[in-house]
């Protein structure tokens, strides 16, 4: 990001007032590293690494600074900016380390300014690289942090309202029932319109009560409710000596924490940096991860209880990224490792499908998922059964 000179001067005001002394940035750079960057999804524009010298030890050698998005951003929306900021301060109140310090902030210019993570690899780094034990230890990592951070943060979603309450009116019910600020039921009735103007598609019948009973769960998800940062992606993290942090908080909320988990089952289903993972390793994470949620949720522990919980979420999921059929239908550009989006589409409802038959649970929306697969697979033959792992599992 390249600085105009009346943000630079904001941020040295902000950054000289925390400190109390004057602080002077003597370098600004893009974020470039990391997978994300070679692939052309960054440099953010909007962020940039600012390196700085005071005369205190109180400020770090460099920070983060993000700037609201453009208006003419498709991402322009004020609530993410909002989010971001409450998200980061909520967690800097309760001395939670998922994510950067929030260290300053311009709320009206529109300014955060945060901790530095370093450039240390995210997670689909070492997804995308050759070495399995590194790659396995890396999502462990991420399942013990996604873990930490959901076990420190239940039972305060009314002081994270609270703050966010501040810039405006916010729907908590909203954030339990939506994924990536799209609303599930609504996010159904668009594929039943979808299925429904497709002869080749067997139409949602006998499929009202299996929604029905997702939308109860994530509505009511008890001592499932945790903080989460809303798009649990293999790039919106930072892996260091101390451990795994998060990035990204314009989607954070409180909802079920097994939206989060789901994320692994997929695994990350709503990122560029997608592939499968062995299954013996997605179990090791998510023991990982109830290892850490226990203490907070031991709820967790009851199978039946977690793998229903999981299968909705895993549901809501699936109903969300279906509905992006009709683009599918039309080109299957090769996402940026190489692999069929039509096949990744294929995969993610496979996963709802097996999930189903674990928990038996939300067996009549499972067997309409495997009439609607089988209908796609007879238009794509050429796809494989599955896509590929990760490069470092294959």
């Amino acid at each position: 990001m390249s600085l105009s000179d009346t943000l630079l001067q904001r941020v040295t005001h902000l950054l000289s007032t925390s400190a109390g002394t004057l602080v002077r940035i003597v370098k600004t750079e893009p974020i470039t590293e990391g997978w994300s960057a070679r692939f052309g999804m960054s440099p953010w524009p909007w962020v940039a690494r600012c390196a700085i010298a005071a005369e205190t030890t109180t400020l770090p050698a460099s920070v983060i600074v993000k700037a609201r998005h453009p208006a003419r951003h498709f991402r322009s929306e004020p609530e993410r900016f909002h989010n971001e900021a409450v998200a980061l301060d909520f967690l800097t109140r309760i001395e939670s380390a998922a994510g950067p310090r929030l260290l300053a902030a311009d709320y009206e210019e529109g300014i955060l300014i945060l901790e530095d993570l370093g450039t240390g690899p995210a997670l689909e780094d070492l997804l995308v690289g050759h070495d399995a034990w590194r790659a396995e230890q890396g999502l462990i990592a991420f399942a013990t942090a996604l873990g930490r951070m959901h076990a420190t943060t239940v039972d305060h979603a009314a002081s994270y309202y609270h703050l966010r309450s501040r810039f405006g009116p916010v729907d908590p019910a909203f954030d339990r029932l939506s994924i990536l600020g799209i609303d599930i039921r609504g996010a159904f009735r668009r594929l039943q319109e979808i299925t429904a103007s497709r002869p080749y598609l067997p139409p949602a019948v006998d499929v009202e009560k299996d929604v029905d009973e997702i939308l109860r769960v994530l509505a009511e998800p008890g001592p499932f409710l945790t903080f989460s940062n809303g798009d649990t992606s293999p790039a919106n993290c930072r892996l260091s000596d101390g451990g795994l942090r998060f990035l990204d908080f314009e989607h954070a909320c409180f909802r079920h924490a097994l939206l989060d988990v789901a994320a692994l089952r997929f695994p990350f289903p709503a990122c560029p940096c997608w592939s499968h993972v062995p299954e013996e390793i997605v179990q090791r994470a998510e023991d990982a991860y109830k290892k850490q949620v226990v203490r907070s949720c031991p709820e967790v522990l009851d199978p039946i209880r977690y793998t229903q919980g999981l299968t909705a979420a895993c549901a809501a999921w699936t109903i969300v990224r279906v509905t992006r059929l009709p683009k599918l239908e039309k080109t299957d550009e090769p996402q940026p490792m190489g692999f069929s989006r039509r096949g990744q589409l294929l995969d993610t409802i496979a996963t709802t499908v097996t999930c189903s038959q674990q928990s038996r649970s939300l067996q009549s929306l499972a067997g309409w998922f495997t009439d609607v697969s089988q209908a796609l697979r007879l238009r794509w033959p050429h796809l494989p059964l599955a896509q590929p792992f990760y490069p470092a599992f294959c």
